[in-house]
């Protein structure tokens, strides 16, 4: 079917006007697929596949994926370099999107490789973001970060604030793995607010998720609800199929965990739903297995034992050795409360065998135990039932026997556990005696810094109320006396003004030095102040300081903020000297763990090997204070390249 110059126009118009993302339905989908029938195999082509394969990857992976392949088909065929990278990114988001992540890797790297080739930046940073998220969902969270970090800092340099919030929200996932919950729970806040201003749905939902997750590890189960609400009236108004199936499940998680089994089940169920329509096996398999385990809780334990079997045999056709191993494991306790102990050891033994595969078989043992505990009870039974007199016999001689061994193991365990006790008894000496070095060398450190701190602030005041004193009155008493004196010629009178100005300059530098030896705004403002006024005085035509801040809304102990502001007073003092840098950024941050300081320039930078054979006193006095609050302090640089300062009090 031929297309006319009018029809071609409105066509080209209608797609490039369609915006997908998630706010699409059927009817469109349906409208589209019309298009690509209809229309001849060009760019218009190319562009209606891909946006049918990005449309369906909510909804249907198989179509999702026949639509990417025959995007990739037509690019290929037409040659267009940047319409198979394209290609190869929606085939790797239909494959994301059902947890095929080897296959979306795969494709992702491929459309970043041509992007880059291209010169294209703006969207091979847009494949380096999905790279990313496949090394998260992988467990490569180092890979993961760098990554994703990389993405960040282009994107808010180029105020693509949209898909900054999307890198944010996988940064605060990543974070949630590590543990970092306060960190991350910052990063998914930030995504809500540019999610909210540029009205991205879809990042708004998965901000609301991350804070979900944040709420339900926190046991605060009021604040998960919230956002789940939020997010799933979001999916559903997008018809994210993908999104609600994780949703309903971790509704499931919520109730489950303040033992609503019924309510917790209905929502297992309705992720099932999502699942199977998906054609997500692993998900689906998750959720039978959730759906037993509820059973079991409620005693419905027939009911419990067909949804495990069923979601046994997916994990086993999935390889999916540690859910095998939890599935079995609820299993064996089902049996259990029916009685069935035999079985409920089967059980057991398979979920111990699963657990071997994926730690290296370290409990074989126990399973060996197990089954020599499970014979030895049947023979014993069997000798019960025995009634001639040569069986008792031999049943008095096993029973003699074991009381021999047992009064000897008796003894052995005696002598083991006295020198356990005399063991530990020194180990506890020996412990209390290093506390107590320790505890001697922290104050000897503490009444150094004390006096260095009062003898800095005793020179600061010596400086400025008497050498700053005597130099304003020698200027004042030479401004008073030049009208009195009459130069000889011009060169005199040149030279006198030239030392007035020196007299002046000495006048600033005294008090730039006693100001700088003990900042008044420290003692006042806190060290978030006086840090910013201490970059202020800093030439910016020479240096260009940054500094954020996050979490130091309070104030800190005085000890932490003395120390911490001389510990960077001096590292930017060394950027000034020796690093030839003409950018420093300077971070602060203060979560549940500690206060991290980050202090980065792009100067010439120096072998860190070499850091312990530093002569000079500055980066022995920065390790000694850090030392001094129990931190750590790690230097990051190579020649040429820059230098990173990372800091870290515990609090």
């Amino acid at each position: 079917m031929k297309l006319s110059v009018k029809s071609f126009l409105c066509l080209t118009l209608m797609l490039l006007a369609w915006n997908f993302s998630y706010a699409q339905n059927q009817k469109k989908l349906d409208s589209l697929e019309i298009i690509v029938k209809s229309s001849k195999p060009d760019s218009i082509k190319i562009i209606a596949y891909g946006d049918l394969s990005w449309g369906y990857g909510f909804i249907n992976f198989d179509k999702a994926l026949f639509f990417g392949n025959e995007e990739l088909k037509l690019a290929k065929k037409l040659n267009n370099q940047e319409a198979i990278a394209l290609a190869h990114s929606d085939i790797g988001n239909a494959y994301t999107r059902v947890n095929k992540f080897t296959e979306a890797l795969a494709n992702y790297k491929i459309s970043y490789q041509i992007r880059d080739k291209l010169g294209l930046k703006a969207k091979a940073v847009g494949s380096l973001s999905n790279i990313a998220v496949i090394y998260k969902q992988q467990g490569r969270y180092d890979e993961a970060i760098l990554y994703m970090t990389k993405a960040l800092k282009i994107y808010e340099e180029t105020g693509d604030e949209v898909k900054e919030a999307i890198v944010l929200v996988n940064i605060g996932n990543i974070y949630r793995n590590f543990r970092k919950n306060a960190l991350s729970k910052s990063y998914f806040e930030r995504a809500i607010t540019l999610s909210k201003k540029n009205n991205s749905p879809s990042t708004l939902a998965n901000a609301y998720s991350g804070m979900l997750q944040y709420y339900f590890e926190a046991k605060n189960f009021d604040e998960a609800l919230k956002y789940a609400n939020l997010a799933i009236a979001l999916s559903k108004a997008s018809n994210s199929k993908s999104e609600l199936a994780t949703l309903y499940n971790s509704l499931g998680q919520i109730f489950y965990e303040k033992g609503d089994y019924t309510k917790a089940m209905k929502f297992y169920q309705e992720s099932l739903q999502f699942r199977v329509f998906m054609k997500d096996k692993l998900g689906e398999a998750s959720c039978y297995k959730n759906i037993g385990l509820c059973y079991s809780k409620l005693n419905n334990f027939p009911e419990a034992e067909k949804y495990l079997k069923k979601s046994i045999g997916y994990f086993n056709e999935l390889n999916a050795k540690d859910y095998l191993r939890e599935a079995y494991n609820i299993l064996s306790t089902v049996y259990e409360n029916k009685q069935d102990y035999i079985g409920s050891l089967n059980a057991y033994k398979k979920s111990m065998l699963m657990k071997d595969s994926i730690y290296s078989k370290q409990n074989t043992d126990k399973i060996s135990e197990l089954q020599i505990a499970y014979e030895t009870e049947k023979k014993e039974q069997k000798i019960k039932l025995l009634n001639s007199e040569n069986q008792v016999q031999k049943l008095q001689l096993i029973k003699r026997n074991t009381t021999i061994t047992i009064i000897a193991g008796a003894f052995l365990l005696a002598l083991v556990i006295g020198f356990l006790f005399y063991n530990r008894y020194k180990l506890m000496q020996e412990t209390r005696l290093q506390k107590e070095v320790i505890k001697q060398q922290d104050l000897a450190t503490q009444a150094v810094l004390i006096a260095e701190e009062n003898e800095r602030k005793r020179i600061s005041s010596e400086l400025h109320d008497g050498l700053g004193q005597m130099f304003s009155t020698v200027k004042m008493n030479l401004s008073a006396i030049v009208e009195d004196i009459d130069f000889k010629n011009k060169d005199g009178e040149m030279m006198f003004d030239k030392t007035l100005d020196l007299v002046d300059e000495s006048c600033k530098e005294v008090r730039v030095i006693a100001h700088q030896m003990a900042p008044n705004v420290l003692l006042k403002s806190g060290l978030t102040a006086a840090v910013r006024d201490f970059i202020s005085k800093i030439d910016a035509r020479k240096l260009k300081v940054n500094l954020e801040t996050f979490g130091l809304q309070q104030r800190l102990d005085q000890n932490i903020e003395t120390v911490l502001y001389r510990v960077i007073q001096e590292s930017v003092n060394n950027v000034i000297k020796h690093a030839n840098a003409n950018s420093l950024d300077i971070q602060l941050t203060k979560d549940e763990e500690g206060i991290n300081v980050m202090i980065e320039d792009n100067g010439d930078g120096f072998d860190t090997n070499k850091t312990l054979n530093f002569n000079g006193l500055g980066l022995k006095n920065m390790m000694s204070r850090v030392a001094y609050l129990k931190g750590t302090v790690d230097f990051s640089s190579q020649p040429g390249a820059g230098t990173l300062v990372a800091i870290h009090i515990p609090l």
